[in-house]
C-alpha cells in the first residue's frame, strides 16, 4: 500500500502558492514498506532508463537486501518516492529503520553492503535547492514511522551528472573517501603507463607460470560460481580473522544476500565473479557488480601462505582492468575505504559526507556518544590491538 503526502499541506495557510507548482519542484511524497509497489518508477540494474544512481539502489539488488540482510538485522524497510505535481519521479530513497542500544535510527537500506548510499534522482530536480530540500525533509518526517536519528552516510556530492540533493541537509565529511579509475584509450597504452609496479608484476607472473598454468576465469557455468564464491568467503573470511577486523560473511545477512545476489542476477550480467587459478588452485578471487558503463570492485580476496608474495590479488585487479577495457567500462569503481593500493590504481577520488540529524532527545544522547566513539577511534593507533579495539567500537556503536 502506498501512503501519500502532498508538501503544499505542510505550508501555513498565509504562505500561498510555492515552489512546489513549479516544473520539477517536489509536489508529494509517496511512502510504501514494498518495493514491488515502485515496478514502474524504480530502475533495475540492466535498465537504468534517465535514472541516476548507483549499482547499490537498485531495485533487483536492493530486493535481494530486503530478504537478507534487512530481516536478519530486524530492519524495517522503507521506500519513498518524491514526485512533482503530475506524479513524475524526481527523487527515489531506499530507507530503513533499526534500533541500536534501544535507538530507532534511519539509515539507507545500507547494511555494509553499499560503497556510496545516495538517493535515485532523475533530470528534472536538477535544479532544487535548499528550500525544496528542506521541504521534503519536514515531508519525511511527517510520513515516515517515528525515529530518534537519521544518519545519512557515505554520500557523493553527485550522482552522475546530477547533483546529490540530500547535501543540502547539513553534512559532514565522511571519514573515508571513494576511489575509482576512469578507462580512456586502450590497454595497452593504459597497461604501459599507469599500472603500478608493472615490472614487478610481470616477474611474479613469470615465476607463478613455472609452478604451474596460470589462467584468468569468470564464471559463467554453475560450477565456477560454486567454486569461486566458496574459495572467496574462505579467503576473505581468513583474512579478516588474522587481522582482527569485522568480517562482513560474519556480519547478520551478509553471507545470504552475497550468495542469492550471485545466482539471482548473473543472467543479467550484473554480478561479476571471477578467480585467478594456479592449474586448479583459486589463487585470488573477486566478487562485484557491472552496471551501465561503471565496474564496481567490491570484494576481493586471495589465497596466503605460499601464494601472497606473489601479488595474487594485485594480478587479478590487473585482469579486470583488461576486461573492464575489453567490454567498454568507462569507470573501475574501487569503493569507498583509504587503503594504499587504492591510491596507486586511481586517478578520481570521491568526496563522501554524513548527515547526522537527530529528531529526539534520545537521538541526540545517541549523536554525542557516536562522536565521542569516532574521536577514539581516530586516535587509535593502527596496530593490532588498536584494530581489535575498534573491531568492538564498531560492534557496539555501527
Amino acid at each position: 500500500m502506498i501512503h501519500k503526502l502532498c508538501l503544499e499541506s505542510l505550508k501555513p495557510a498565509s504562505a500561498g502558492q510555492g515552489r512546489t507548482s513549479r516544473p520539477g519542484g517536489p509536489a508529494q511524497i509517496w511512502l510504501t514498506h514494498d518495493l514491488s509497489d515502485f515496478n514502474d518508477l524504480w530502475p533495475r540494474s540492466q535498465q537504468l532508463k534517465d535514472a541516476r544512481c548507483h549499482a547499490f539502489q537498485c531495485a533487483d539488488i536492493l530486493e535481494v537486501r530486503c530478504n537478507t540482510i534487512a530481516t536478519a538485522r530486524n530492519m524495517e524497510t522503507l521506500f519513498v518516492a518524491v514526485v512533482d505535481a503530475e506524479s513524475n519521479p524526481l527523487m527515489l530513497l531506499p530507507l530503513g529503520i533499526e534500533r541500536r542500544q534501544g535507538v530507532r535510527i534511519l539509515t539507507f537500506l545500507d547494511g555494509g553492503l553499499s560503497d556510496y548510499n545516495a538517493p535515485v534522482v532523475f533530470p528534472a530536480m536538477r535544479d532544487w535547492g535548499g528550500d525544496d530540500v528542506r521541504m521534503v525533509w519536514r515531508g519525511l518526517q511527517h510520513i515516515l514511522p517515528s525515529f530518534d536519528i537519521a544518519i545519512l552516510e557515505k554520500m557523493p556530492e553527485r550522482i552522475g551528472d546530477l547533483p546529490n540533493p540530500l547535501i543540502l541537509l547539513g553534512t559532514s565529511p565522511f571519514p573515508s573517501a571513494g576511489h575509482a579509475t576512469t578507462l580512456s584509450g586502450t590497454w595497452d597504452d593504459f597497461a604501459a603507463t599507469r599500472l603500478p609496479r608493472r615490472r614487478t608484476h610481470r616477474r611474479y607472473r613469470r615465476r607463478l607460470e613455472e609452478r604451474g598454468r596460470l589462467t584468468f576465469e569468470v564464471a559463467e557455468t554453475p560450477e565456477q560460481f560454486d567454486s569461486f564464491l566458496e574459495a572467496l568467503v574462505r579467503q576473505k573470511i581468513r583474512h579478516h580473522r588474522e587481522t582482527l577486523t569485522v568480517a562482513g560473511f560474519d556480519e547478520p545477512g551478509y553471507r545470504n544476500f552475497v550468495t542469492e545476489t550471485t545466482y539471482c542476477l548473473p543472467a543479467a550480467s550484473t554480478i561479476h565473479l571471477s578467480a585467478l587459478k594456479s592449474d586448479d588452485t583459486i589463487i585470488a578471487a573477486h566478487w562485484g557488480y557491472v552496471v551501465g558503463s561503471r565496474f564496481y570492485y567490491l570484494i576481493p580476496s586471495y589465497e596466503d601462505g605460499a601464494w601472497r608474495p606473489f601479488a595474487p590479488g594485485h594480478l587479478l585487479t590487473e585482469h579486470l582492468l583488461e576486461w573492464s577495457f575489453a567490454h567498454g567500462i568507462e569507470v573501475f569503481d574501487f569503493g569507498f575505504g583509504d587503503e594504499d593500493y587504492k591510491l596507486e590504481y586511481c586517478d578520481v577520488v570521491i568526496a563522501l559526507h554524513v548527515a547526522t540529524i537527530p529528531v529526539t532527545i534520545k537521538g541526540t544522547a545517541y549523536s554525542v556518544a557516536l562522536n565521542l566513539t569516532e574521536k577514539l577511534k581516530r586516535k587509535l593507533q593502527k596496530t593490532r590491538a588498536g584494530g581489535a579495539l575498534k573491531s568492538i567500537l564498531r560492534r557496539r556503536l555501527i
